[in-house]
């Protein structure tokens, strides 16, 4: 039976994580009847027949899951299955008609957090749904997505891959959001970090684009590939990829199979928007918007700013930062300009350092490793740490 989901709005009583009710229709229709207009913020109802299976973006997106279990039905025991071996961290409760002890029991030894009567009462699912959370956060085993930015850059040429190549190694040397930091190359025409890494993968993000249902956490880390810096990169492909080529759902589904892998996730993403691109750009924790002290720049900068307002993108979301910034005593327009021209407070600086930049990127290094005290080293670690601050607690 296809599935009907209902994403419950946010008034009345909200729910710390976005929990998921998978059960069949005529028990969904009772839940949905119930919860009438105290709707609970991220809970979610799917209708499905008790032996289908869980749908790919519900395994990757749920952070508690209820599921209706029927005992005599391999489908539906095997399914509860699918969901343990893909998920082993996920608080998975079982809703169950006419369970006795002897069932609950074995559940219970089966890794489910608790079992739900069938129909359900709101009541009495929403503190179980809160007692199954509270546990599991207090054992640490709540399964919480990475962090996750992109660089925003209105035109080309902003150096915008240059920055994300030494930020993946400043997050990861920094420590704060965890050491496993990966960086994935979505600019599908013109990708530069496996190039400016100095290395040369065999597989590419096109290869999970196109892994299907073999896409997985240990497919993600084969083609990961990790820089003697530490951190990880997934590298564009080495051929040129039309951009409407790329199917949305499959790119979120990796991408939260990747925040699922690594510490924290950074996307370089190409400077043309798409549908597929926005959506990868919605998705993140935080957008750092790049933009220099020229007019247009800022100009085009703007226009990326009027676009996240339009899309209700919260404002704290979006960081300002100044890339190539100068301080000379005769500059144009300067920081404070950039900041009340776009009507914006700027988050962070990162000085201006062509030549060195260039010399590094030829030899397939960062800049660092020729000089550790350039300006634009030290800016980046600094915007590093800010970032730590912001998200390390998600780690």
């Amino acid at each position: 039976m296809k599935s009907e989901l209902n994403i419950a709005g946010s008034s009345g009583t909200e729910l710390p994580m976005n929990a998921f009710v998978i059960a069949s229709p005529a028990h969904i229709a009772r839940l949905d009847g119930a919860i009438g207009n105290s709707r609970a913020s991220k809970l979610n109802t799917i209708a499905l027949a008790s032996g289908d299976p869980v749908p790919f973006s519900v395994m990757d997106q749920a952070e508690m899951l209820v599921l209706e279990i029927d005992p005599e039905s391999e489908a539906s025991l095997a399914r509860m299955e699918q969901v343990r071996r893909a998920r082993p961290n996920l608080p998975l409760l079982a809703a169950v008609e006419n369970a006795d002890l002897r069932l609950v029991r074995a559940l219970l030894r089966q890794g489910v957090s608790d079992v739900v009567a069938l129909p359900f009462d709101f009541d009495e699912l929403f503190t179980q749904v809160i007692d199954a959370a509270a546990t599991s956060s207090q054992s640490g085993t709540m399964d919480r997505l990475a962090p996750m930015a992109t660089m925003v850059h209105a035109v080309g040429g902003m150096g915008a891959t240059s920055v994300l190549t030494h930020l993946a190694a400043a997050i990861a040397d920094d420590g704060g959001c965890g050491s496993r930091v990966c960086l994935i190359d979505l600019d599908l025409q013109f990708g530069e970090v496996a190039v400016q890494m100095g290395l040369t993968p065999q597989n590419s993000v096109l290869d999970l684009l196109e892994a299907g249902e073999r896409l997985d956490g240990d497919l993600i880390r084969d083609t990961a590939v990790q820089t003697k810096y530490g951190h990880y990169i997934i590298a564009a492909p080495s051929q040129i990829t039309p951009l409407e080529d790329v199917d949305v759902d499959r790119l979120l589904r990796m991408l939260t199979l990747a925040r699922r892998e690594y510490d924290y996730v950074l996307l370089d993403l190409p400077v043309n928007w798409t549908n597929w691109s926005l959506s990868a750009a919605l998705a993140c924790s935080e957008m750092l918007i790049l933009t220099d002290q020229s007019i247009g720049g800022l100009r085009q900068t703007k226009r990326c700013l009027d676009l996240f307002d339009m899309m209700d993108v919260p404002r704290e979301n979006l960081q300002l930062i100044v890339n190539r910034a100068e301080k000379k005593m005769f500059q144009s327009i300067g920081v404070h300009e950039v900041a009340d021209t776009l009507h914006r407070n700027v988050s962070a600086t990162i000085a201006k350092d062509k030549a060195g930049l260039e010399s590094a990127q030829d030899q397939g290094v960062l800049l660092g490793e020729i000089n550790k005290k350039a300006p634009f080293v030290r800016d980046v670690a600094r915007l590093a740490e800010q970032m730590c601050q912001r998200h390390g607690g998600q780690a």
